[in-house]
C-alpha cells in the first residue's frame, strides 16, 4: 500500500539478481539519511520469507514485541525512581507495556509494512533510554567509568541506529532530559557529567536547528511550498491533532483509524475551527498541572512530557501531512505511563470494602487490556484485505483524496470503469480545491483509457482551477496521463497538447521555488513529454531547469541524452562526467542510462 511500493518493490529486483543489496540499503531516498537500517531489515525479511506481505508483516510483529520488551525495561526503571510507585514498579510497567502492545492504534503501524521504519526508530530510542537509565543509576552508585561508557559510547551508537532507521529518533536526547527532570533533578552529584551529556546531545543540536532556521530555513521548511497550509497553520492544527491522539489512545475509536486521514482539517486561526483554541488551552493546562505535581507524581510529569516530546519531530515545524496515527507508536508509551503515574496522587487507603486498591487497579487495567484486545482483533480483521481497509476508509473519510483515488484504481483494475467515474465524481464534490483539480485531471485520463473523444480544451478546462503551487498529488496524476497517451494515444489530446498543459501548470506555479520537489519533477515530466512530441528545444529548456533545481540523476541522464541527440558534444560529455562520478557502481539502472548517452556520442 502507498509508500510500500516505492520502498519495497526494488527488493524484488534484488531477489531476482537484477540489482545489488547495496543499491537497496544505500539507494533509498526516504528522509535525510536514506534509512539504511530499515532497508537492511527488509532485505532480511525478503531473504527468509520472500517478497510477500506475510514476510514483512511477520517481521514487523516481531519488532513490535521487541519494542514491548525493551519498553518494559525502560518503564520499570523510570517507575523505580518514583517513591510512591517503586514498590510495584515491575507490575505497573507490565500493565503499561501490555496496554501498549494490545492497543488498536498500533495496528496500522505493525501491518502497514513500510512503517517498520517507525518501529525500528522506536526500538532504538527505547534502547537508548534504557542505556541512559542504566548509566544514570551507575552514576548514583559511584560507578563513573561504566556510566561514561553508557552515556558517551553506547547511547550515541543506539541514537545513530535510530536515526538511520527513521529521523524521528532525534527525540531520544530530549526524552532523556524529561527523565532527568522528572526523577533526578534533586540530585547534585556528577553535575559536570550531566551538563556535558545534555550539552552535547540536546543543547548543541538545538542550536544547530536554530542556526539552520536563521541561515537556511529552506532546509527545514521548504516542504510548505507544496502544501495547502502554512507553518503557522500546521502548528495550530497540531494542537487539535494531539488532543485527537490523546482521546483515541484512551478511548479507541477504531472505525476512524487507518491511513485515509488526509481529510484532517487544517486550522486557519485560533477560532477556525473553535476547537483549536480549546485544544491549546487543554494542552497548556495539563502541562501546567504536570509541572506543579512533578514532585508528588513524577511519573505523571515524565509520561505527559514524554508524549509531547516524542511528537517533537513529526508534530512540529516539519512540513509533513497533518495527521497520521502511526506517529503515536513511541508517544503512546508516555501517555499510558502518565495515566499510571496519576495513581501516585491517590490516598494509600481507599474506602472500598469489596476490593483492595491493588485489586481494583488490576481489575481496571484488565478491563482496558481486554477492550484493547478486542478492538485490535477487529482492526486486524479489517487489515486482512485491501478491500476492507478501503471500504472502512471511504465510509468514515469520504473527503480523503487518497481513499477516492484508491477506489478509482481498484475499480479500474476490476474493469469497472463506471466505478472509477463514480469515485472521481465524489471527489469533485470536495471542499478542497486541489481535490477537485485532481478529480478533473483523472477524469480526462479515464476518458483516454475508455477511448472517448478527448480534446486539448478538455484538459485545459480540467486544469483551469489549478492552484498556484504544485504538490505531489499532481505529479502522479500527470504522469499517468502521459503514460496512457504514450501507450494507446488519447484522441486529439496529443503529446504536444499535454505538454502545453503541463507548462501551463508550471506557469501558474511561477512563484513556487524551483527547488520544490513537485515542481522539478513536473518539469522533468514536461521535458520527457516534449521530447516525445518532437519539441526538443523546449524539452532541453525544461530538463535544464529541472537539473539545476534538483541535481537528480535521472533528470541529468535525460538531459545528457538531449544534448547528445542535438550534437552538443561538449555539454553532453561534461554532464556525463558529472553523472559518472555521482552514479554508484551498483546502480544498474543509472549505469544503463549513462550507457545510452555514451552510445549516442560514439555513433556521432
Amino acid at each position: 500500500m502507498f509508500d510500500d511500493v516505492a520502498n519495497l518493490e526494488p527488493i524484488q529486483s534484488w531477489l531476482s539478481g537484477d540489482v545489488t543489496w547495496q543499491s537497496i540499503v544505500f539507494g533509498n531516498e526516504s528522509g535525510m539519511f536514506g534509512r539504511p537500517v530499515s532497508m537492511g531489515s527488509f532485505l532480511i525479511s525478503a531473504e527468509f520469507g520472500g517478497h510477500t506481505p506475510f514476510a514483512y508483516k511477520l517481521g514487523n510483529l516481531i519488532i513490535h514485541i521487541a519494542c514491548g520488551l525493551v519498553g518494559w525495561q525502560v518503564i520499570r526503571r523510570m517507575l523505580a525512581e518514583d517513591k510512591r510507585l517503586a514498590a510495584n514498579a515491575d507490575l505497573l510497567a507490565t500493565i503499561v507495556v501490555a496496554l501498549w502492545l494490545l492497543h488498536p492504534i498500533n495496528v496500522s503501524t505493525v501491518l502497514y509494512s513500510v512503517q517498520r521504519m517507525a518501529q525500528l526508530s522506536t526500538f532504538f530510542v527505547l534502547a537508548s533510554l534504557w542505556a541512559y537509565l542504566v548509566a544514570r543509576k551507575q552514576l548514583v552508585q559511584g560507578r563513573t567509568g561504566r556510566a561514561l561508557t553508557g552515556l558517551f559510547a553506547l547511547f550515541p551508537l543506539l541514537l545513530l541506529a535510530g536515526l538511520l532507521s527513521k529521523e524521528n529518533a532525534a527525540v531520544a536526547p530530549a526524552l532523556c532530559l524529561v527523565i532527568e527532570l522528572a526523577y533526578f533533578m534533586a540530585q547534585t552529584e556528577h553535575k559536570r557529567i550531566r551538563q556535558a551529556f545534555f550539552g552535547l546531545f540536546v543543547a548543541l543540536p538545538a542550536l544547530a536547528v536554530v542556526a539552520v532556521l536563521v541561515l537556511a530555513p529552506e532546509r527545514l521548511l521548504s516542504g510548505y511550498d507544496e502544501r495547502d497550509f502554512t507553518l503557522a497553520e500546521r502548528l495550530l492544527t497540531q494542537s487539535r491533532a494531539l488532543v485527537d491522539y490523546i482521546v483515541t489512545i484512551f478511548i479507541p475509536r477504531t472505525p476512524l483509524l487507518g491511513l485515509y486521514t488526509d481529510d484532517f482539517q487544517a486550522s486557519t486561526g485560533l477560532m477556525s475551527p473553535p476547537t483549536t483554541l480549546l485544544s491549546l488551552l487543554a494542552l497548556t493546562l495539563v502541562s501546567a498541572a504536570a509541572i506543579v505535581l512533578r514532585k508528588r507524581a513524577p511519573s505523571l510529569f515524565a509520561g505527559w512530557f514524554f508524549f509531547l516530546v516524542a511528537h517533537g519531530v513529526e508534530s512540529s515545524i516539519v512540513a509533513l501531512e497533518l495527521y497520521f496515527e502511526h506517529r503515536n507508536y513511541l508517544p503512546a508509551f508516555g501517555l499510558i505511563l502518565a495515566a499510571i503515574g496519576l495513581t501516585a496522587l491517590l490516598p494509600k487507603e481507599l474506602p472500598i470494602n469489596v476490593f483492595t486498591p491493588k485489586q481494583l487497579g488490576l481489575l481496571i487495567a484488565g478491563g482496558f487490556a481486554l477492550a484493547f484486545a478486542f478492538a485490535t482483533g477487529g482492526r486486524a480483521n479489517v487489515w486482512q484485505a485491501g478491500e476492507t481497509i478501503l471500504a472502512q476508509g471511504l465510509k468514515h473519510h469520504p473527503d480523503s483524496m487518497r481513499a477516492q483515488l484508491e477506489r478509482a484504481t481498484v475499480a479500474m483494475q476490476q474493469g469497472n470503469l463506471q466505478g472509477s467515474y463514480d469515485a472521481f465524481a465524489d471527489l469533485l464534490t470536495s471542499k478542497r480545491q486541489r481535490n477537485r483539480v485532481i478529480a478533473r485531471l483523472s477524469w480526462v485520463t479515464l476518458d483516454c483509457i475508455s477511448r472517448k473523444p478527448v480534446t486539448a480544451e478538455d484538459l485545459r478546462r480540467a486544469l483551469a482551477e489549478a492552484r498556484p503551487s504544485l504538490s505531489m498529488a499532481e505529479v502522479p496524476a500527470l504522469r499517468l496521463l502521459t503514460r496512457v497517451s504514450q501507450k494507446q494515444g488519447c484522441g486529439e489530446l496529443t503529446d504536444s497538447a499535454i505538454a502545453d498543459n503541463v507548462l501551463f501548470m508550471l506557469d501558474r506555479a511561477a512563484k513556487q521555488p524551483d527547488s520544490s520537489r513537485s515542481k522539478w519533477l513536473t518539469r522533468f515530466l514536461a521535458a520527457d513529454t516534449l521530447l516525445r512530441a518532437g519539441r526538443i528545444v523546449d524539452a532541453q529548456k525544461q530538463a535544464e531547469l529541472a537539473w539545476q533545481a534538483s541535481g537528480d540523476l535521472p533528470v541529468g541522464a535525460l538531459l545528457s541524452q538531449i544534448y547528445a541527440s542535438r550534437k552538443m558534444k561538449a555539454e553532453a560529455r561534461g554532464l556525463l562526467a558529472v553523472l559518472e562520478q555521482r552514479t554508484k557502481p551498483y546502480d544498474t539502472l543509472g549505469q544503463a542510462e549513462l550507457a545510452k548517452t555514451r552510445a549516442m556520442l560514439e555513433q556521432q
